[in-house]
């Protein structure tokens, strides 16, 4: 059930639609092959895929922005691409996103990052990487400041999006907090291995358990070790807050007050955890940004990720449906008032 009062709820939900979030950080190509398997070929004993079908979408940051559209928010995005055709068709999705693309910066080195993945009768055959994780250079970040500090009063939250591929690093992190300290402006996190003591003074961190164990050192077998781990995290970063994704568990919140909330997964079927965490971030930031309580965020996040958990590939959640599903978790909780 939504232990949130039902007007309270339509105000966070219809303020979702006045923000405008940044993302920064690692934006990829999703590339994605459909077909059918029925012969195995002569030259290795390997399955020949008869190719029915073929898309492209956004992945990494991308997926974030994707999220944040679905969600009614207007979306900036800084990050870099390669001089390449993949890197053409990245922009070109952008664009019919109505997303500016002017921050989409190019690195001809590094190139564009593609995931290929074949599927045949809706099993994964392979997955294909083409990526080069060097950190970007100076030239290219100040680049992406300069972006942050343009836009820093036009906008309500920054998300980092850190997949490790070689836009965040511990200098990005460091001016981004240093521009937005005085402008209120939010500073969420999805964090990779790499960078984790880097993280420092950020509003918030979105670990799943391994990150999280990764960040303190602590291994992870109980649930007491996931409080130890995030406690310490926390005071090791300073960050307001930490929001640990558990998988088939929920979520748990350290807020900024010292209060643990645990929250159960609403997933009634999981499918493909793939983007889980980029929904979670995606709609826990723009319902903080929107007023909600970290609580009352990190509950209708939760909700948004129990629905996209259902669905193959990494999925978003139209702000119509997370309206509706609120609506109803509000309406099946008999004790809550109206």
């Amino acid at each position: 059930m939504l232990k949130i009062d039902k007007n309270r709820l339509k105000v966070i939900l219809e303020g979702m639609k006045s923000k405008t979030i940044m993302v920064i950080g690692d934006i990829m190509l999703d590339h994605y092959i459909w077909g059918k398997v029925d012969r195995i070929s002569p030259e290795a004993p390997v399955p020949v895929v008869e190719v029915q079908d073929e898309r492209f979408k956004l992945g990494g940051a991308g997926n974030v922005a994707n999220n944040l559209l679905g969600l009614g928010a207007k979306v900036l995005v800084g990050g870099v691409k390669g001089n390449d055709p993949q890197g053409d068709i990245l922009v070109d999705i952008l664009k019919q996103w109505e997303i500016p693309t002017e921050q989409i910066l190019t690195d001809s080195k590094k190139g564009t990052i593609v995931k290929t993945r074949i599927i045949a009768h809706t099993q994964q055959v392979a997955r294909i990487d083409k990526e080069n994780r060097d950190i970007i250079s100076e030239e290219l970040r100040s680049r992406l400041i300069s972006a942050v500090r343009d836009s820093i009063d036009h906008i309500d939250a920054i998300i980092i999006s850190d997949y490790a591929k070689g836009v965040v690093s511990r200098e990005l992190i460091d001016e981004i907090v240093d521009i937005t300290k005085d402008n209120g402006v939010l500073i969420c996190v999805d964090p990779k291995e790499r960078n984790f003591p880097f993280y420092k003074n950020v509003t918030v961190i979105t670990p799943n358990t391994k990150e999280l164990s990764f960040g303190a050192g602590i291994k992870i077998e109980k649930d007491q070790d996931i409080i130890d781990a995030a406690l310490k995290v926390k005071s090791m970063l300073g960050c307001d807050m930490v929001l640990v994704t558990r998988g088939e568990h929920g979520m748990s919140l350290f807020d900024r007050n010292g209060e643990i909330i645990d929250i159960p997964t609403t997933a009634r079927a999981v499918f493909d955890v793939t983007g889980a965490g980029d929904t979670v971030i995606s709609c826990f930031t723009l319902a903080l940004a929107s007023g909600a309580t970290p609580r009352e965020a990190a509950l209708i996040s939760n909700l948004a990720a129990g629905l996209v958990v259902a669905e193959v590939g990494a999925a978003s959640v139209p702000w119509e449906r997370l309206y509706r599903i609120c609506m109803e978790e509000i309406r099946g909780d008999d004790t809550h008032p109206s």
